[in-house]
């Protein structure tokens, strides 16, 4: 598609093989034939942290991210992207090492995390390994320092496993206030991710990178829809009414209505 740009970034969570319990989540299956696809359009994966540096990227650039860091990424993404040389960023929070993602609600076979052995593994074949914060907590209730604490312990426990720098992080929920910017940038990051759906580019600011979410019945077909109009809905109503917007905006112009 023509108008298709880049680099773009996308937002993936669990990948079990059996069905998902989250709409966020995505079957094992289903995620490979995003990354046929994904290949076979030429796209070419890079890290969240290569954002840091976009002239220097090639086109058709496109991160996935993987937030929380869901124990059937291992099997359901991590290995897969290998077999298609392909990689990934990953957002751990760090207290649910090895446990489970205690916000979920209930706990079972896929709310089970990565445990370090794993990141480790992980970190070593050319993935990024980046923060989530320690807790996974709803930032916009919190203050500078609760923040400061949360971003700040999360990249040095990270640090200290991969014995590598972490630089990235996404804000759990999706959620933050005028502190959290600040406090992510004082505690030594130099991205960070929002859950707000468009190019990236779309915002100046680098702690407000913008990122596409991928739902549970996301088809490759959706998947290029998404790659091609930045948003979470790409519903053929709502791509439709877009054009039709469009073109009576051009009549609209050419005949010099307001």
């Amino acid at each position: 598609m023509s108008h298709i740009r880049s680099p773009i970034v996308l937002m993936y969570h669990g990948t079990p093989s059996e069905t998902p319990e989250s709409v966020y989540s995505i079957k094992s299956n289903l995620f490979a034939q995003h990354l046929r696809y994904l290949q076979k359009n030429d796209w070419t994966t890079i890290l969240f942290k290569d954002l840091a540096t976009p002239h220097s990227l090639p086109e058709k650039s496109i991160v996935l991210t993987f937030d929380d860091g869901y124990k059937d990424n291992f099997q359901g993404a991590f290995l897969p992207l290998l077999e298609h040389n392909m990689k990934a960023s990953w957002f751990i929070t760090t207290d649910c090492i090895g446990g489970h993602a205690q916000w979920l609600g209930k706990i079972s076979q896929q709310s089970q995390m990565l445990d370090a052995t794993q990141l480790l593994e992980m970190h070593s074949a050319g993935m990024e390994i980046a923060s989530h914060t320690c807790s996974h907590p709803d930032l916009s209730r919190l203050s500078y320092d609760q923040q400061f604490a949360e971003f700040n312990s999360a990249k040095k426990i990270l640090e200290n496993l991969l014995s590598a720098p972490v630089t990235s992080l996404a804000y759990p929920f999706g959620r933050f206030n005028a502190n959290s910017l600040p406090a992510a940038e004082h505690a030594g990051y130099s991205l960070a991710c929002t859950t707000r759906p468009g190019w990236f580019g779309s915002e100046n600011n680098p702690f407000l990178v913008r990122r596409i979410a991928i739902f549970s019945g996301d088809s490759p077909g959706i998947l290029a829809r998404k790659l091609a109009y930045a948003d979470n809905d790409v519903s053929w109503k709502k791509i439709v009414s877009y054009y039709t917007g469009r073109v009576l905006n051009k009549l609209h112009a050419k005949v010099g209505i307001d």
